[in-house]
């Protein structure tokens, strides 16, 4: 199931996970071709008190663009607020975050702490501030084209959450 409410429950709970696939080949949940500059709906929706914990992506095809130089396409994941999974970055990166592999998202990423007298909560509470949520509203995962169109390019986004209030 691709969307749909889901209850908040005390005691044991599974976490999960969402998967969508962004492919320049189809279009985006409005119809729209996948290639273009824009916002597009990848079809997969979070719902209501949905608490990000952590994602990544796989790059199956490596992306290109239609421009070339500085005007290169750039791409940004999103789940609540723009850029909140992946920062728009070019395609051409030297991270090569659009390249064939698999790739973090910053939804559960965290550095270790370094400081003198840190601790394990220290720690545990750097990763929670980077959770997304919880959702005030159902959201749909994006995955957001800009500076130029794409002309090759295929992902598949993992959004793993847990259900809060």
């Amino acid at each position: 199931m691709k969307r749909g409410a889901i209850k908040a429950e005390s005691g044991l709970i599974v976490g999960k996970i969402a998967s969508a696939i962004f492919d320049t080949a189809s279009n985006d949940s409005s119809g729209v071709s996948n290639k273009t500059i824009a916002a597009h709906g990848l079809g997969v929706f979070l719902p209501v008190g949905a608490i990000v914990i952590r994602s990544w992506y796989q790059v199956k095809t490596t992306f290109a663009s239609t421009a070339g130089g500085s005007n290169l396409a750039t791409i940004a994941l999103s789940v609540a607020s723009a850029g909140d999974l992946v920062a728009a970055i070019a395609i051409a990166d030297g991270t090569t975050p659009w390249t064939a592999g698999n790739h973090g998202c910053l939804p559960g990423s965290w550095a270790e702490r370094t400081v003198a007298g840190d601790t394990a909560v220290l720690d545990a509470a750097s990763r929670a501030g980077s959770f997304i949520g919880a959702l005030s509203a159902e959201k749909e995962l994006t995955a957001t084209v800009a500076v130029a169109a794409l002309t090759a390019g295929k992902l598949m986004l993992f959004v793993e959450y847990v259900q809060g209030l």
